[in-house]
């Protein structure tokens, strides 16, 4: 209904809690809308469900994020080399450009080095971009959003000349000229252009499992030991615990966290403290054996780029479960369940259902996930949720969850992580071995 404004104070009033202010991009009306934030809970007496995050919560895909939105920059200005242009700054920019909407990091980007933006290197990079993501990608809803840039810049014979096989060289000649790139707003759209189809064709490659033509392509090595894709520390260990996969052999996997843990959190753990955590993981095992967890996996990357990640991610988790010391049935059990993430993930949510304007920190995509695990509004206080930005922990309490960790790697320590009820540097190993998931002994 329509509503006065004394009316919307008197309705805010009400809500004695925290609010957030939350940015819509440049081109969303109101500049800036309010959430009621869910109170604080310090520990739960009863969990149902865990959320988490994607990218640098559950799995190690920044650095090519990072990755396609330097080259982004550095196509868009034709500097594309280290001589030209040193890149981007990953101590004041990486705080800006992880864990927000794809359309907040190129207008972050694209702002800052907007001085460096050439508008023929803009049409040239549009055109290659586009070609190639009408072409050869493989997202639909990437290929329509293609479409209707090219249509805004009305060049309906660009798409007729792409269709006919027109290959890139001939359509800069005959098209470049008539890119009209003016204002902002249309550079921003025609970066996110450019960023996806440098980072889908990377993971075309990963899919086709060229992931040493990647890694030569990011790192300059092909050899790197660094996995392009792979969990974060504890999550081979958390996933298959929280579903009640490992039960009384819980504490078999016991090493391969506490391996993790030391490397998190830089403290080492003796003996007695390993006997006794050992033991905390067993009863924890046998705790979720019997009440088993619902799993939501949440994502601002939309499907393609998540179906993929979470792919290359399960057969990292499989080979930590080959492993390991489980007994041969359930190591059977596990890796039969890991065919199909499907099987792991009781809500799978992506950018894809939603939009690019309701990405977190809006909560749209953890009310979703909510929603998809049959979880009702009386049982949000028995959900834990986990993320590594100030985006991401600001969505988790405006979608009603109060217990919110945050669980920040290297690139986002310097996030302002206040809407988490706690703080976790060390990250999952940290949460399970410290603090057991902050659910209380009964």
């Amino acid at each position: 209904m329509i509503t006065t404004k004394d009316a919307a104070i008197k309705t805010i009033q009400s809500h004695n809690g925290e609010f957030a202010e939350v940015k819509n991009p440049s081109y969303v009306y109101p500049p800036v809308e309010y959430y009621p934030l869910a109170a604080p809970l310090k520990s739960v007496t009863e969990l149902k469900a865990a959320l988490m995050d994607m990218d640098g919560t559950t799995t190690t895909t920044e650095v090519l994020c990072i990755y396609a939105l330097d080259r982004m920059v550095r196509r868009m200005s034709g500097l594309l080399s280290p001589e030209q242009w040193e890149g981007v700054d990953h101590e004041k920019d990486l705080p800006f450009i992880i864990g927000n909407s794809t359309t907040k990091h190129v207008e972050y980007l694209l702002n800052k080095y907007r001085d460096l933006i050439r508008e023929q290197q803009v049409g040239r990079e549009f055109i290659r971009a586009a070609r190639w993501t009408l072409v050869h990608g493989l997202d639909n809803q990437r290929k329509t959003e293609v479409e209707q840039n090219i249509k805004k810049l009305n060049l309906h014979e660009m798409l007729t000349a792409i269709e006919e096989g027109m290959m890139d060289d001939e359509l800069i000649e005959r098209f470049e000229g008539k890119v009209a790139v003016s204002g902002f707003h249309t550079i921003v759209n025609l970066g996110i252009d450019i960023y996806y189809e440098t980072y889908h064709r990377i993971l075309s490659l990963l899919k086709e499992g060229k992931a040493a033509e990647v890694r030569m392509q990011v790192f300059g090595d092909a050899d790197a030991d660094e996995n392009l894709v792979s969990p974060m520390p504890g999550i081979p260990v958390m996933i298959p615990l929280l579903k009640g996969w490992l039960g009384e052999e819980a504490g078999l996997m016991a090493e391969i966290l506490f391996t993790d843990y030391e490397k998190s959190t830089g403290k080492n753990l003796d003996a007695s403290q390993r006997l006794l955590l050992t033991q905390e993981l067993v009863r924890l095992g046998l705790h979720f054996e019997k009440t088993p967890l619902k799993l939501g996996l949440v994502t601002s990357s939309i499907f393609y780029e998540a179906d993929i990640v979470i792919q290359e991610v399960l057969q990292v988790m499989k080979q930590v479960v080959e492993n390991s010391l489980l007994s041969e049935e359930r190591k059977n059990r596990i890796l039969e369940t890991y065919r199909d993430y499907h099987n792991v993930y009781d809500a799978f949510v992506t950018a894809s259902d939603s939009s690019e304007i309701r990405l977190k920190p809006h909560r749209d995509l953890y009310s979703i996930a909510l929603h998809k695990t049959g979880l009702m509004l009386s049982d949000f206080d028995k959900v834990i949720g986990f993320e590594d930005s100030q985006s991401g922990t600001v969505a988790i309490r405006a979608a009603g969850i109060g217990c919110c960790i945050a669980v920040p790697f290297a690139q986002t320590l310097s996030h302002d992580l206040s809407a988490a009820t706690h703080v976790l540097p060390g990250g999952v190993p940290e949460a399970l071995l410290d603090y057991g998931l902050f659910l209380k002994k009964k």
